[in-house]
């Protein structure tokens, strides 16, 4: 009876050091996903991203398009796709994954441009498993951005039918003010107005900024889908950092140093929000 005793006294004491120290399992730092897409190719920011959300838990598809060589050769691109809510309408929310590619078979780091804004649309497409909406809603990643929107173009003549309304993110990591740019299609007010709702109840810092660098979203203007491009950036008064922001893209500069870890969680809830927004609010 004492040896059993002991032995239970003992395994009790042992589930309680495995509680206390499953409780203090420390979360994931916030740029670990993000510095694993510092890679030496696309091809292998692709197959990282993969394996993030299959540890995520997150379902996905691919998209397969051929295109002319890259400056590294790639003669195929891919595009990832994930799918929420019922088989209706579609709300698209975008970013391209790829880097630039250097004539000298480097690969740019990629970090602000476009990594940071990958990361958050991950974390938004984990977020939104837990949501009921009212339309699908899709969080694609493009590929082959920085050699002529290929990406966004391959997809956007698959998926044009479906689509009433898109978001894209380019540039994120380096300040939590979001600027955002318009399209000109008519029903692009009903983004307007989701991203407003979300600026106020959050409290965060948001401006349209009308002159944004052209983007995937030009792939959805040209064929006149609403759409508003995003980017998260230093607050405009800071204009040094806006000057240093506009400098370290397309460069070597473009590295894991330059993120904010403290912007990227913030950035996610706003898009999430967003989201849901024009969810109610688009018919």
């Amino acid at each position: 009876m004492a040896i059993r005793q002991h032995l239970c006294s003992c395994c009790i004491i042992l589930l309680w050091v495995c509680a206390v120290h499953a409780d203090q399992i420390p979360e994931p730092e916030p740029l670990y996903d993000l510095a694993r897409l510092r890679q030496d190719s696309n091809s292998a920011r692709l197959e990282v991203l993969k394996e993030i959300l299959r540890e995520r838990g997150i379902p996905f598809e691919l998209q397969s398009f051929q295109s002319a060589p890259s400056p590294h050769g790639r003669t195929q691109g891919t595009n990832i796709i994930m799918s929420f809510g019922p088989d209706t309408k579609e709300i698209t929310v975008c970013a391209h994954y790829d880097a630039v590619e250097s004539t000298e078979g480097e690969l740019i780091g990629g970090m602000v441009d476009n990594g940071a804004a990958v990361i958050i649309l991950v974390d938004l497409a984990k977020a939104l498993k837990s949501h009921t909406l009212r339309h699908r809603v899709r969080v694609v990643l493009f590929d082959m951005e920085e050699i002529g929107l290929l990406g966004s173009r391959a997809y956007v003549a698959t998926h044009k039918p479906e689509i009433i309304a898109a978001i894209n993110v380019d540039v994120a990591g380096m300040g939590s003010t979001m600027a955002y740019a318009p399209g000109k299609a008519e029903r692009v007010a009903h983004i307007q107005k989701a991203i407003g709702l979300a600026c106020t109840e959050l409290e965060f810092s948001c401006l349209e900024f009308p002159n944004f660098p052209p983007g995937d979203d030009r792939t959805f203007q040209e064929m006149n889908l609403p759409v508003v491009s995003m980017a998260f950036i230093p607050p405009l008064e800071s204009i040094l950092k806006i000057q240093s922001l506009m400098k370290l893209l397309h460069t070597q500069d473009d590295n894991l140093d330059k993120i904010d870890a403290t912007t990227l969680n913030p950035a996610t809830q706003v898009v999430l929000k967003t989201v849901l927004n024009l969810d109610e609010i688009i018919e």
